[in-house]
């Protein structure tokens, strides 16, 4: 084994380690990781493997298969996050709506200050004095 793989199998592994111990996801992401892990260890060990692959699909060699499949996967990856990121704007508008209709239903709130923590006293509060 060549230090370079020796390198990239640590390397490899921690990445793994670090996602399982770290990150909550779900049973099908631990699953891609798993099998993202394991091919990825398959193609460190056995180079020659990958080049055959490669030939197999019409492509030269290993490594311009892993750049293929690589550019594929993080062009997926960033409409994965698009697509997140649209569900959370969405989320955040619809509570932002929920809130501005429970404040114009309530002008007793209104006229305390909003119903924000700290913006205005009731009558029943009292500021809470510092201990000496």
């Amino acid at each position: 084994m060549r230090p370079v793989q020796f390198i990239l199998i640590v390397l490899l592994g921690l990445g793994t380690y670090l996602y399982f111990s770290r990150l909550r996801s779900g049973l099908l992401d631990r699953l891609m990781v798993l099998l993202f892990a394991i091919l990825g260890a398959v193609m460190t060990i056995a180079p020659d493997f990958t080049t055959r692959v490669a030939n197999l699909v019409g492509v030269g060699r290993g490594v311009d298969l892993f750049f293929d499949l690589s550019i594929l996967g993080l062009a997926f990856m960033c409409l994965l996050l698009y697509s997140r990121m649209r569900q959370l704007e969405s989320s955040i508008t619809e509570l932002a709506r929920a809130l501005a209709v429970k404040k114009a239903n309530d002008p007793d709130q209104a006229a305390r200050g909003g119903g924000r923590p700290g913006s205005a006293l009731h009558d029943r509060e009292r500021p809470i004095e510092p201990k000496s």
